[in-house]
């Protein structure tokens, strides 16, 4: 038994050492494994780094031409999102406007905007838009619901104010005392778009580098195969739980410095959430990291060719953003993508990564996506060992 306990470590030493020697002298396979894990997140987080767009160009349309349609626009550029460019004299003026990019948003007071107000009614304001850049309707809609609530709060104080002064309760006059909310964002702290969705790209980065990079070693070995009659003379002779275990072992200790470089360096240079605890973090992605090279192993029986790698990720990269649920929340998919979104391990190390970065969870909150991990990772593991045993290229010794 000792014996073959030693021969074990042994062929797992040997496959994971010729396994790193394949990688790190394939400029493909060092494309995947270093170069884009190092240059996408910088890349990704550059674009989005402007979180907030401030002093979006508005024009205003006013027809209502009254002290209230002034103090509102007045307030508006006082906003910190949008900065009110000029009057138009009528729609068609600021249309053009907009079309020439002298303007993103249009406000249009309307002719009864303060006498709706006077009889207490509700006074519409119609906003439009430029929606080429959604930063920049995020802005505009944030300045009119700001200055929206801090003028509603202004109205219900003058009316109070006159009701009292004419002797007059609360309840007798119909009027509700009002309360003042303040938004205070406790995880998205910037509230920007980068914040929100780019610590779960960054996991997306990690898992689709591994996975194609897993998926060119593999065609590679494929391609040496069909030029020696079957048999791959790189391959170490051995089992093919030994071979798994190997390979796995040589691509985890690759990923250990890309996935401490960007889960925690990363967002701490571009100053994202740092809510969560390091260790935590590493721990919760160790079954990440091994779900993953299992699953690359399952999806490499696909692949071919070296190119075909390239068409994996044009295609893959959009389909694991949208089952995350970065864009699209989990809980309002149908059951159907739920349970596809569910075997991908991108899917549960977002929603776990997030909730640790940006509110702050300790490893023990997360458990449930934690054990999913673990759950795939004995699936892909088993599934990987099936087609490596049946399918993949057989070495140049024992089976």
């Amino acid at each position: 038994m000792k014996r073959n306990i030693w021969h074990s470590i042994t062929d797992i030493f040997l496959v994971c050492k010729r396994e790193f020697h394949l990688a790190t002298r394939d400029m493909g396979v060092v494309l995947f494994f270093l170069a884009l894990p190092t240059v996408y997140p910088i890349l990704y987080t550059l674009i989005y780094n402007r979180e907030l767009v401030r002093d979006v160009a508005v024009v205003v349309v006013d027809d209502c031409r009254s002290e209230t349609s002034r103090e509102y626009a007045r307030r508006l550029d006082a906003s910190q999102y949008v900065e009110i460019t000029g009057y138009a004299a009528n729609m068609q003026e600021a249309r053009h406007a907009m079309a020439q990019k002298d303007c993103y948003a249009i406000i249009h007071f309307p002719e009864d905007f303060e006498e709706c107000i006077g009889r207490g009614e509700t006074a519409h304001l119609p906003v439009y838009c430029d929606m080429s850049l959604l930063l920049r309707y995020k802005s505009v809609l944030m300045a009119q619901t700001d200055v929206t609530a801090s003028m509603n709060v202004d109205i219900q104080a003058d009316v109070m104010q006159i009701a009292a002064m004419q002797g007059l309760s609360a309840g007798n006059s119909g009027i509700i005392p009002t309360v003042k909310s303040t938004s205070v964002p406790m995880g998205n702290t910037a509230t920007g778009l980068a914040s929100a969705l780019l610590p779960g790209i960054l996991v997306l980065i990690l898992q689709q580098s591994l996975v194609l990079g897993i998926c060119m070693l593999a065609a590679g070995s494929r391609e040496r195969a069909r030029r020696n009659g079957g048999i791959d003379p790189m391959a170490i002779p051995t089992t093919t739980t030994r071979s798994i275990i190997g390979k796995a072992l040589c691509y985890f200790i690759i990923y250990i410095v890309p996935t401490i470089y960007i889960l925690r360096f990363v967002p701490m240079f571009f100053s994202f959430p740092q809510n969560g605890h390091s260790l935590d973090i590493m721990i919760f992605m160790i079954p990440f990291l091994l779900s993953t090279i299992f699953m690359g192993m399952v999806i490499q029986r696909f692949i071919h060719e070296r190119e075909t790698v390239f068409l994996l990720f044009v295609f893959s990269s959009v389909l694991f953003l949208f089952l995350s649920g970065l864009s699209w929340p989990r809980y309002d998919m149908s059951t159907l993508w739920l349970v596809i979104s569910g075997c991908f391990p991108s899917t549960w190390a977002v929603n776990g990564y997030i909730a640790m970065k940006s509110n702050g969870a300790e490893l023990w909150q997360v458990s449930h996506p934690y054990a999913i991990l673990w759950l795939l990772t004995t699936a892909y593991f088993i599934l990987s060992w099936v087609i490596t045993h049946f399918t993949l290229p057989r070495t140049a010794g024992k089976n």
